[in-house]
């Protein structure tokens, strides 16, 4: 579950958004070319302008999810949720050497204390069979976590944890083609997601 705050450019309204409804807002945000930003911490903000009809001026509206259980996945967290995104089958199965369960994912074991964590932040779900899938709050934050931006000294150079640089003339025009850079990663972000996952989400 998300909350989802919407900003109309002169008002700001908030709501609830299951996890059907949020990929709806962003498979319909990708189809009109609004920028998608994934957050790091599960959740996203959409982005488009506006023409204001009474002052003829183009007005910056949003809408931002934010996931209603807190998440603040450390590095640690991260890389058993790559681990979990690349194996088809995820379990949650006791084991001879803990007293708590852990995660199976293909060969890999996530111990207690770890699947815990995972567990309570809302990133994996529990299907049929005792399966687990990654939610949409976890992928959204394994992209988000995948290009996390650093700048130089006078911010008019930004580089990009994926490996792209920006060079421009000032702080504004970086910000500019960093946040475009953003738009086309949440764009590509909405575009992978498979029928697989998709149906499990509408099946929720």
């Amino acid at each position: 579950m998300f909350t989802e705050t919407v900003n109309s450019g002169t008002a700001t309204s908030t709501g609830t958004a299951s996890e059907p409804h949020a990929l709806i807002l962003l498979r319909r945000a990708c189809n009109r070319g609004y920028a998608i930003e994934p957050q790091r911490t599960g959740g996203a903000i959409i982005r488009w302008r506006r023409i204001d009809l009474g002052t003829r001026t183009p007005v910056l509206r949003s809408i931002t999810l934010t996931p209603q259980v807190p998440a603040d996945p450390t590095d640690c967290d991260l890389s058993n949720l790559r681990v979990i995104a690349s194996v088809p089958v995820v379990r949650l199965v006791d084991t001879e050497r803990y007293n708590l369960p852990v995660i199976q994912a293909g060969t890999y074991e996530i111990p207690p204390s770890q699947a815990e964590r995972l567990l309570d932040q809302g990133f994996l779900l529990n299907s049929d069979d005792e399966h687990l899938r990654l939610t949409l709050s976890a992928r959204l934050s394994l992209v988000a976590a995948k290009h996390q931006r650093m700048d130089s000294a006078d911010r008019t150079t930004a580089w990009c944890s994926c490996g792209l640089a920006v060079h421009a003339k000032n702080a504004e025009q970086a910000d500019a083609r960093q946040a475009a850079h953003l738009a086309a990663v949440g764009a590509d972000f909405v575009q992978s997601l498979d029928a697989t996952f998709t149906a499990a989400v509408a099946s929720v």
